[in-house]
């Protein structure tokens, strides 16, 4: 069976883009199951109940699991997500003190897709900067935190050679499949040049809700779209 994983990130990112309404059609085209482990539903769910600002979209992702679109995955690997955070977590420092750069979530989604050789999507840049580039990965943290960081290639080069073949695609992929199969259409404004401003303010919006896309790739997405 057909199966995709979801970290929090791009269901964050879809609800608060208000295009979440796409994933039952996609789900349909792709002919599979949506999932997410049980520390992304927490994110996602138990954790913005508790707070008034995030405590709608909450409710969102529930009537998504509720009504079957999301379902949650139960057979987590936990010694291997337990393992793999340990060595992320311990892989980068600021003056000798560990970073805690990866999450609970995000990790239990990449170890259970990769277990069942399926696709991941995530959304938050560090993850899949840390599985394809240490070296970026590196460059990354220490232009977000202004300081000079240190980096164990050793553990690197472990932490990727334990997640290699992982398949990770972004929430703005899966908005772009939705254009592609029409499901904006009806988006589409009645001016010149309608299609492009449908697709610019999708692909925005989903960047603005917390996809990590550049402006670049937003405009070759854009061209691709258009053709």
């Amino acid at each position: 069976m057909k199966v995709l994983f979801f970290d929090a990130g791009p269901i964050i990112s879809l609800v608060m883009s208000r295009t979440w309404w796409v994933l039952p059609r996609l789900k349909k085209e792709f002919g599979g199951k949506f999932y997410i482990t049980p520390a992304v539903k927490f994110e996602l769910v138990e954790r913005p109940l508790q707070t008034k600002r995030f405590a709608f979209e909450a409710l969102q992702v529930m009537k998504l699991i509720r009504e079957g679109t999301i379902e949650v995955y139960d057979k987590v690997p936990q010694k291997k997500v337990k393992e793999l955070i340990k060595i992320a977590n311990s892989t980068f420092r600021i003056k000798n003190k560990t970073m805690d750069i990866i999450q609970e979530g995000e990790m239990e989604s990449v170890v259970s897709a990769l277990e069942l050789n399926a696709p991941v999507v995530i959304d938050e840049r560090t993850l899949r900067l840390f599985i394809e580039n240490g070296k970026e990965m590196k460059s990354l943290l220490e232009h977000r935190f202004h300081k000079d960081v240190t980096a164990d290639n050793s553990k690197i080069t472990l932490f990727q050679s334990r997640l290699k073949g992982i398949n990770i695609i972004r929430s703005i992929e899966l908005v772009s499949v939705a254009y592609k199969l029409g499901l904006l259409d009806l988006y589409v404004p009645k001016k010149k040049a309608g299609r492009s401003v449908l697709i610019d303010s999708m692909l925005w919006a989903v960047k603005f809700s917390g996809c990590a896309v550049t402006d670049h790739e937003i405009q070759e997405i854009k061209t691709e779209l258009l053709r």
